[in-house]
């Protein structure tokens, strides 16, 4: 069964702020991991589709892993 993980970057600081817009903001990308060969070879045959994905979550990168990846 694939796992869906929150990778936290690090925090971005901005100097000027525009309204309604925080000062600082904390970046984060997806990792799908534990996934079957055949849908991790699925989802990398169609970038543009985890690049919507992430994009519609506010994510800098979507990673897609056969194995475990420890974010932790």
């Amino acid at each position: 069964m694939a796992r869906l993980q929150i990778l936290e970057l690090p925090m971005e600081h901005t100097d000027t702020p525009t309204l309604g817009e925080p000062a600082s903001r904390t970046p984060f990308a997806i990792v799908i991991d534990q996934l079957d060969q055949q849908a991790a070879e699925a989802l990398r045959a169609r970038p543009e589709i985890l690049s919507a994905f992430g994009t519609s979550c506010g994510a800098r990168a979507v990673g897609v892993f056969e194995y475990t990846v420890d974010v932790g």
